[in-house]
C-alpha cells in the first residue's frame, strides 16, 4: 500500500483535503435543485420524488445536486439528520 502512494506523489499525484458536506432539510436541497434548473416534487403516494415522469430517490438528489455542487467547486450537500 505505501509503494503505491509513493508512486501516487512521484508521478505529480496530490492529497486533497476532502470537502465536508453541508447539511440541509429536503426543502433546500430541493430548492438548490430548482436554481439548477431542476425542478423536483415529493410524492407521498409513492414515497419517491417525481420530476417529470421519473421517480427518483432521495439519495439520488442528493447525488445530482452534488454532481452540480462538484462543478460549481462548492462543498457537497448532506440531508441534515432529524433530531
Amino acid at each position: 500500500m505505501n509503494d503505491a502512494i509513493a508512486d501516487f506523489m512521484r508521478n505529480g499525484g496530490k492529497v486533497v483535503k476532502v470537502q465536508e458536506a453541508i447539511p440541509v432539510t429536503v426543502p433546500e436541497l430541493l430548492e438548490y435543485l430548482a436554481s439548477c434548473g431542476i425542478r423536483a416534487k415529493y410524492s407521498p403516494s409513492s414515497g419517491t420524488f417525481v420530476r417529470g415522469q421519473r421517480q427518483y430517490s432521495l439519495r439520488k438528489l442528493v447525488e445530482v445536486a452534488n454532481t452540480y455542487r462538484s462543478a460549481q467547486q462548492l462543498p457537497p450537500l448532506a440531508i441534515r439528520a432529524k433530531v
